[in-house]
């Protein structure tokens, strides 16, 4: 995603525009394909450069822990970073306001939409998992595997549970 500030970085310092997102499918890096981007990014004009921050909504498709099945993962990500206004022999390239006034957000946005990312990913709250023996999806129904004989030194456990 690129934008063009450079009509910002000639304003004083304390300037704000506010940018609309609603984009379709968007791809940041080789393995993030969002479905759709929505949201506003402020963009306030500092001594350094620019400041963006904002709150977006996407979707890409993500798998269960427990099922390993894929399923469109929705998210809200807060974006709050520095784009600095640097010369090109900066060693900083992520966050820089190029020279003809251009900046480059998919690295800021990829970088939090990944942080974004819950731990635990379920397809649904009441996800059943896959059995360990067959591997059968057991939200798509039982499987013929017997159930393993417990250890009668760990039979009192098993009430636990």
């Amino acid at each position: 995603m690129r934008l063009n500030v450079s009509h910002l970085l000639k304003a004083p310092v304390g300037t704000r525009e506010v940018l609309h997102l609603n984009s379709g499918a968007v791809t940041l890096g080789d393995d993030l394909n969002l479905h759709y981007l929505r949201g506003d990014i402020s963009l306030t004009r500092i001594i350094e450069g620019l400041l963006a921050e904002g709150e977006l909504e996407t979707a890409f498709d993500y798998e269960c822990v427990r099922c390993l099945t894929p399923f469109p993962l929705s998210l809200t990500v807060e974006l709050e970073d520095l784009m600095f206004a640097l010369p090109r022999s900066s060693k900083n390239h992520q966050y820089r306001i190029s020279e003809d006034g251009w900046i480059y957000l998919n690295s800021a946005l990829r970088e939090q939409i990944l942080l974004s990312i819950p731990m635990r990913t379920l397809c649904r709250p009441d996800c059943k998992g896959l059995c360990s023996q067959c591997g059968q999806n057991w939200n798509e129904g039982p499987c013929d595997c017997q159930e393993q004989e417990i250890d009668p030194r760990l039979a009192i456990l098993r009430d636990l549970l």
